[in-house]
This record gives C-alpha cells, structure tokens and sequence, in this order.
C-alpha cells in the first residue's frame, strides 16, 4: 500500500484532512481558469499523480475542451477531445470512472504517455457531467480503488467550486456587456468623426469582450449593393491595412445587410458563405449584426471567435449596433450642416442616459463588487443578489430601448411627449426601481400617500430626479437609511429625499447629475433646494407646479 499512488498521507484521515484544506482553500476563488489550475494540482498532489488535466464539457461540439492542466508537456496537450478520444474522451463516452493503461485506450492521443497508468473521473453537478478529471502515474505506481475513492470524492466538491466559478463567469460576462453597451453609448457622442467613431466602437467591442475579430463595414452610400470594410478590430486590425469591398450578395456578413437579419453561424467550416480573408485563420464562429436606422441599412456589425455565440452575444450586440446605427446617422447629419439640432438632441440623450442608465449601472456596478464575497459566505445571499442584478439589467435594458426607440425617424415622437420610464403609476415605477437600486443592507421607505396622479412630463422629471438624489446617496454617502416622500399640495408637486450618510463635502463641485436635475426641474417651472438633514446627512427637496391628470387617464 506505501508504494501506491494514494500514499501521499500516513493514512486516509490525514489525507481527508488535507482534501477539507484544498477545498476550502480554492472555495474562495471564482475566477475559473486560476480556480480549475489549482483543482488539478493540487488533486495530482494530494493522490500522488505525476501528472492530470481537467476538461469541461462543451455540448455544443459534445466533447471535453482542455481547461487546466499540471506536469503535461505543452505539446502533447489536445484542446478539444471528442467523445471516445484519449482519456477524458473516454470517459465521457462511457459516462463512468475510469482505470487503464493509457495505450489500451481506442485512442489515445499522448504518445509519450502509452505506459502510464491512468484514472478518469466524471465531474458532474445536479446529475449532469460538466467535466472530466484525468490523472496519470508512471510504473511500478497504480492508481488503486482507495485512489479512485478519493478522487471521487474531491470531485464532488469540486463540481460546486466549478459551478460558483461559472455562475461568476457569466455575471461578469453579462456587467461586461452593459459596460460595452455604456461604452459605446459614449463614444457615439463624441464627435462628427464616423471614421474615428466606428474605430473606437471596434477597439472597445474587442477590448471589452475579447472577441478576436471584429468588422464594421458600411454600406457604400454611392453603391448600395457593396459593403466598404475599413474599420476593424483585434487581430483583423493588425493584420489587413487595407480597405476590403465585398458584395452585399456573397459572405455572411452581406447576408446580414441583404436580408436585414442577424446571422449566427456557430460552425463557419460548414458554411459555404463564409469567406476567408486572405493570411489570416479561420475562425470558429461568426456573429453579422445588421445596422438598421429606421428603413435603411447602414451597414453590419460583425464579430468572430473560436467559440460559439450565444443569445446573451447576440442580445447585446444588437443593443450596441442600435446604438452604432444612431450613431451613423448623428455623424451624417452632422456632415450635412444640421448641427444645432444634432446637437440640442445629444444633450438631452446623454442626460438621459446619465440619469437613467448610468445610475442603474452604478447599482449594478456595486451589486457586482460585492457578489463573488457574498456567494462566498452565503451562497444564499449570493443568489439574492445575482436576482437583484438580472433585475437591474433588465431595467437597463428597457431604457436603453425605449431612448432609441426614441430617436427612430420612423416613430418621430416629439421629445415632450414621450416619457419611456414611466409607464405605470408613478409610485409603482418608483418603487420597483428603487427596490431594485438600494442595497438590501441600506433601509429605505417610500412614502406616497399624499400623491395624486400629474401630467406625465412632471411625473417624469421627478422619478429622475428621484432616482439620481438616491444613486448620489447610495454611491457616495455610505448611508443607513433613506426615506422619500412623494406628496402634492394645493400648489406643487413636491419630493423629499433623505439620508442619514455623511453629507455634501462643503467644497464639492456640482457634477453632471445635480445639473440635470436643476435642468429637468427647471423646464418645467421648478426648482431644487439641497440643504443638510439633521442630525446628518442631506437633503433634497424638489418642486414643480401642480398639474393633475384625470385619474385612470394616463398619457399615451
């Protein structure tokens, strides 16, 4: 038993011991890769293996894609296994551990390794397989049942580590969206320049999300039947200098354009659209988001990758082409002398945006931070908060869409009479977004009860008001309570804000925020007053005159 590979310890309570040292050790770590790297070393070590590699199972190609690896010489690494091949494609055919020889396997894939001795074990979470262990020693040492025991074991527990690791992977990968989408949103505003534009688009599609390639070709104004591709991003950027013209008839990217529909091609391989550019390797997969700006086509959005797209990729692409479809137009309108409308019409979107995006992006910003140490300590409260973070997103989502739903030509609403935010009752939507932006440990009361329903422009500049005075509380007075009250009296609408934090900095510069809402109060006949609340803290009063609306009657 001494010469078995599972001596690593002077017997199994001892090595049990140390199994609940490593577990508890990598339970604190959330960022996949660094997370499956230290599993796999330190399970090699804890059972005695020379060597072992852990791989995830990717159902779209139903095979064991290499995630980590400890003592496996570079070169005899495969990145994907398919089912049946080497020894985690092995055992995810026959779904069941595994102990051989590495060179009976059907088909091995490690030369070197033909004599080793081998063990496989299934990961599996819920009863499903999400990944394979595959651990090897060199003769005279076996991998015994008392190793398979354990390793058995350690996957188990690892299995929940990995699944925390991926349910924080794919909340950072949905807050890297919205930041995309905030990014991009930004850049659209910030000059004539549709050339520099669409570039810094691109540069912060590939930054933001690491996609490898990215295209943005546009759609020639002087021959609409080709697409002009010379704006890239990542590696196409560095590897074709050139301006390239293709045809809206052939590629998958002028399907997009010609058919006004987005193309997702998870396998380019097997795709007879797809058309390589010349130096450079084909890709996995390819994502062709058409830019639509009311009736026209302006061009296509168009990222690649070696991995498969999914609805959350495309979802947020077709956010951020809406966004660069705008932003086309803006810049074109601009080259056509139309500049103080353009203008005028920026400055109301970014304070939109700024009071109704950016703050719910801060609350998810916070909710965020504090996740991973929350799953942490209470798995419980993890998921609360994640709910509270789809909650948010989707909220973000909705006012991203309603502000371009406004700026579309083919709805043409005037800018005083569409108000998106608010499509219930005021107190209702207050309180639905306020739940959703104050954190659990903050107490906060709503009070509405002397509020009668007023005409939706005056409901509107209060929820924004509202919702900026509670972001400011929240972000940057670290406050225990914030109470608001909602009334009208015989002349005014009136709101009260509250908190109990650490006040304004007497030398604090007014920003961006607290000018819009003097601004939205101001358009409308009223005012802001912000002053200290006692016995700490601050508070902001806002005013507007009095206009009621029938009740029942709400504005369409």
């Amino acid at each position: 038993m001494l010469a078995s590979a599972t001596a690593t310890a002077n017997d199994i309570g001892t090595q049990l011991e140390l199994l609940s040292q490593m577990i508890e050790e990598i339970s604190g770590e959330l960022a996949l890769e660094p997370l499956l790297c230290r599993i796999v070393e330190r399970a090699c070590k804890l059972i005695g293996a020379d060597d072992g590699v852990i791989g995830l199972y990717v159902p779209e190609l139903d095979a064991i894609r290499t995630a980590a690896s400890y003592n496996i010489p570079h070169d005899e690494l495969r990145a994907v296994l398919a089912r049946g091949h080497g020894l985690t494609g092995r055992v995810l055919e026959l779904d069941a551990p595994l102990r051989c020889r590495y060179g009976d396997l059907p088909y091995p894939s490690r030369t070197a390794a033909r004599d080793m001795n081998m063990l496989g074990m299934p990961i599996r979470a819920r009863g499903k397989l999400i990944g394979v262990f595959g651990i090897g020693t060199w003769p005279p040492r076996v991998l015994d049942a008392q190793a398979q025991d354990l390793l058995d074991l350690f996957a188990r527990h690892a299995a929940i580590a990995i699944q925390n690791a991926q349910r924080y992977a794919e909340e950072h990968r949905r807050a890297s969206r919205f930041a995309l989408i905030a990014r991009v949103a930004a850049i659209g505003a910030t000059g004539p320049d549709l050339e520099n534009l669409l570039q810094q688009a691109a540069d912060a599609i590939h930054e933001t999300l690491e996609y490898p390639n990215v295209d943005i070709p546009l759609v020639d104004l002087d021959d609409p039947e080709t697409l002009v591709i010379s704006v890239r991003g990542g590696d196409y950027k560095r590897l074709i200098r050139h301006t390239d013209r293709l045809p809206v008839g052939q590629g998958i990217m002028g399907a997009a354009a010609r058919e006004r529909r987005v193309q997702l091609v998870n396998d380019v391989a097997s795709d007879p659209r797809y058309v390589t550019p010349p130096g450079v390797r084909k890709p996995l997969a390819e994502l062709a988001i058409p830019i639509v700006h009311g009736d026209a086509v302006l061009g296509v959005l168009n990222v690649e990758g070696d991995r498969a797209f999914d609805e959350l990729d495309r979802a947020s692409l077709e956010i951020v082409a809406e966004h660069l479809g705008v932003a086309i137009v803006n810049a074109r309108l601009y080259e056509r002398s139309t500049q103080v409308a353009l203008l005028e019409e920026r400055q109301r979107l970014a304070r939109d945006l700024h009071d109704s995006v950016t703050q719910i992006l801060a609350s998810m910003s916070l909710i965020a931070q504090s996740l991973s140490e929350a799953w942490y300590y209470n798995p419980a409260e993890g998921e609360r908060r994640a709910a509270r973070l789809s909650e948010l997103a989707q909220l973000a989502f909705a006012e991203l869409r309603g502000l371009l739903r406004e700026l579309s030509p083919s709805d043409a609403p005037s800018k005083k009479g569409v108000f998106p935010a608010v499509k219930q009752d005021l107190p209702v939507t207050l309180q639905r977004l306020l739940e959703a932006m104050v954190p659990a440990h903050i107490r906060l009361t709503l009070d509405t009860g002397g509020y009668r329903p007023q005409h939706r422009a005056h409901e509107e500049a209060m929820l924004r008001v509202c919702q900026e005075a509670v972001s400011n509380a929240v972000r940057h007075a670290e406050p225990r309570r914030i109470g608001i009250v909602l009334s009208v009296d015989g002349k005014a609408m009136r709101l009260r804000v509250c908190d109990d934090g650490r006040g304004m900095p007497a030398a604090a510069a007014p920003g961006m925020g607290l000018g819009n809402m003097r601004e939205r109060l101001a358009e409308h006949g009223g005012e802001l007053v912000i002053g200290p609340s006692k016995p700490h803290g601050t508070r902001i009063d806002a005013y507007l005159p009095r206009d009621d609306i029938e009740p029942g009657k709400r504005q369409k």
